[in-house]
């Protein structure tokens, strides 16, 4: 008779976190079958791991990959296309980002609670009360500032592996915080920016794209500020925090159990230091933003059933 249970450590895999209570040590426990599974015919889709997941084959994620990568290039506004990249182009490199989460405490929390960063989970009405200067404060002022919302993150559908499909999402989630850490906008090239820390801080190729294929759509002043201070800047940020973190990566951070803490002091201890060249007064004129707004029109459309003005 074989033990239902067995401990692992170092190495968490999806199966620990889908019902089985976790130790407070690095090996975690798991359920495990001991009849092998069964391999799918080349014929039929592989089997769904979770809600959203679409299951593909190794060839049809590589021609998706090439389809989203193009369509994002040609159009950034294309938020479907740029989430289905970052899916299908950085899947061998979440292990990694996942066993840099579980390099601390806080990170192994993550992956066994897996919050959400929505309005359903965050409460905006507490963070809007908060003290000026603090983290939490600082974040919904952001959203109001740029006009953006935390629900419009598109939910991962390609990554077979559910823990490291919600190390994708997580990901995905905290894109806003890094904007606020970076003290950037919602414009062209506020995102650049953010993407190039992106590309440093965690590697993805998405980050590495989106950093390439920013600066083609900047006016040739903002092309020069990004290439003179804000891109070495960014990219310097980028590696510095990891150094801060011990190897570690922001997505090990509970953001939720930080919304009271000076935003001062989180810089600090990210090593983070402000952008040399002032972002607040620029006008707001990035995908992200027109993106929200034709979700904003569609809504009102839907809601009153005449077109939104």
């Amino acid at each position: 008779m074989p033990r239902p249970y067995r401990v692992e450590c170092g190495r968490q895999k999806s199966h620990a976190l889908s019902g089985a209570s976790p130790l407070q040590t690095p090996g975690l426990l798991r359920a495990y079958s001991s009849t092998p599974p069964t391999r799918a015919s080349s014929s039929s889709s592989p089997p769904k791991s979770y809600t959203s997941h679409i299951p593909l084959h190794s060839w049809q994620k590589h021609f998706l990959s090439l389809g989203s990568a193009l369509a994002s290039i040609v159009n950034p506004a294309r938020g479907d296309m740029i989430a289905t990249l970052s899916e299908t182009s950085g899947e061998s490199l979440l292990p990694s980002l996942r066993d840099r989460m579980l390099l601390t405490q806080e990170g192994r929390r993550l992956l066994v609670d897996r919050p959400r960063i929505t309005t359903a989970s965050v409460d905006m009405k507490y963070l809007e009360g908060l003290q000026e200067g603090t983290f939490g404060r600082a974040y919904v002022d952001w959203l109001e500032w740029c006009r953006v919302g935390p629900d419009t993150r598109a939910q991962v559908r390609y990554i077979d592996d559910p823990e490291q499909a919600y190390v994708m999402q997580r990901y995905r989630e905290s894109h806003d915080f890094y904007h606020l850490l970076c003290s950037m906008p919602v414009s062209t090239l506020g995102e650049t920016v953010v993407k190039i820390f992106e590309a440093s801080h965690f590697g993805l190729p998405v980050a590495y794209l989106s950093s390439l294929a920013g600066p083609l759509r900047l006016s040739s002043e903002e092309r020069w500020l990004l290439i003179r201070e804000l891109g070495p800047w960014a990219w310097e940020m980028g590696k510095t925090c990891r150094e801060k973190l011990n190897g570690g990566t922001l997505l090990s951070l509970y953001w939720e159990e930080r919304w009271e803490v000076d935003m001062r002091e989180m810089k600090r201890e990210l090593g983070l230091k402000e952008p040399p060249r002032g972002m607040g007064g620029r006008k707001k004129k990035g995908w992200t933003t027109k993106t929200v707004e034709k979700k904003r029109a569609a809504d009102a459309t839907s809601a009153t059933g005449a077109p939104a003005s």
